[in-house]
């Protein structure tokens, strides 16, 4: 690396005398996990697009995926959508750039949404991300090794436990994020109910806590299969029907490929991915350590308990982030597919109930309102809403 910080001098230089003809930037990608790699991208280039945040004329984006790569499909991907140069070269040119006068200039800057597409951009925005013809055979070929033929649908879904984070930061402490960790367990009443409808059902992760136990004979573990591989985990995200996570990172590939994704266990509250019409979802709960009564929507709101984000503010609280529980889990997955299929019928008071929520909901989670939100376009869950509308206060 020392060895290159002469050249990258040189640019740097180069870069500045070059600035009134035209400008080039430099930028650092988010690859270190995958919600950030894929969606926050795919977020940078529709803002620069839709005007949100546009590109200097006459300029030149220049980028770089400093290491841990989350994904190395992923990565290749990008190469063939964006200009992204070497580490060895470009990280002393990013480290140069911020301490000479004039670096902003020279730097792409962040997103305004993070993954959270405050703009709605999404919806109606063609994928950036493509496989080659030879990618789709090899996908399909390694489909029918798992026993799916081509016409067959299939769900993924994942679940988040700590550990993948511990094996990938083994020197960071991501404990302030316990609070999002779910048991797989809970999923398999749904996994099987959404199979006896006819679909696959597809365990999606590379480092997880422990085996999915199902014998359904069309629900796959295949976090735990020999299948399993950055590709495919890629190529499964961007077919399935729909995808099941509690906000865990993998969401940003089928929302990538522009697939519905249905949430269970969503956390922090306040985050809840709201910015597309096709998704839908259900959020853990709170309740009071004290009593051990669960907190309604009006008293998440107090203290700003329906803000927080780190595992020590619960605590310090004085309440506990509970589960979905494995029945609510199967309602909101069979919802996703009945409207999917076009199956889904609304009752009497769940437009009202919509409503309601979606108000409190601004109401309680405070400034997060203007920060995580643009226009809110997905749906609660339906049969949570009607099984719990004292909670909606």
């Amino acid at each position: 690396m020392l060895l290159s910080v002469p050249l990258a001098l040189i640019f740097v230089f180069c870069i500045r005398v070059v600035r009134p003809l035209f400008v080039v930037r430099i930028g650092a990608m988010r690859s270190d996990r995958i919600g950030h790699f894929v969606l926050e991208t795919d977020l940078m280039l529709l803002e620069q697009r839709s005007g949100v945040s546009p590109k200097p004329e006459r300029s030149v984006d220049i980028w770089y995926a400093p290491e841990p790569i989350a994904n190395r499909v992923v990565y290749k991907m990008w190469k063939r959508v964006m200009r992204i140069w070497p580490n060895w070269f470009m990280v002393p040119v990013f480290r140069l750039n911020s301490l000479l006068p004039g670096s902003k200039a020279h730097q792409i800057p962040n997103t305004a949404s993070t993954c959270l597409d405050v703009h709605n951009l999404i919806d109606g925005a063609p994928p950036h991300l493509s496989f080659t013809p030879s990618e789709i055979d090899s996908g399909n070929k390694t489909l029918k090794e798992m026993g799916l033929r081509e016409s067959d649908r299939f769900v993924c879904f994942i679940v988040r436990d700590a550990s993948y984070t511990k094996a990938t930061f083994p020197k960071k402490d991501m404990s302030y994020h316990d609070f999002r960790n779910c048991d797989v367990d809970d999923y398999v009443l749904a996994a099987e109910a959404i199979a006896d409808r006819g679909l696959f059902v597809i365990r999606m992760g590379s480092i997880v806590a422990k085996p999915l136990r199902s014998s359904h004979p069309r629900v796959i573990d295949y976090a735990n299969s020999n299948f399993r591989s950055e590709f495919l985990d890629v190529f499964l995200g961007s077919r399935c029907e729909f995808c099941v996570s509690d906000g865990l990172g993998y969401y940003g590939i089928p929302a990538a490929f522009r697939r519905p994704n249905a949430y269970v266990n969503y956390s922090p509250f306040h985050m809840f991915y709201s910015s597309r019409a096709c998704d839908l979802g259900i959020a853990k709960t709170v309740s009071s350590l004290k009593t051990g009564k669960r907190l309604n929507l009006s008293q998440m709101g107090e203290n700003g308990i329906a803000q927080f984000s780190h595992t020590s503010q619960y605590s310090d609280a004085g309440v506990s982030i509970d589960s979905n529980t494995p029945e609510e889990i199967r309602d909101l997955m069979l919802e996703m597919l009945d409207r999917i299929e076009g199956k889904w019928t609304s009752q009497s008071g769940d437009v009202e109930l919509q409503t309601k929520f979606w108000k409190k909901y601004s109401e309680v989670i405070g400034e997060q309102r203007a920060i995580c939100h643009g226009e809110i376009r997905a749906k609660y869950g339906a049969q949570f809403l009607r099984d719990n509308q004292d909670w909606i206060l």
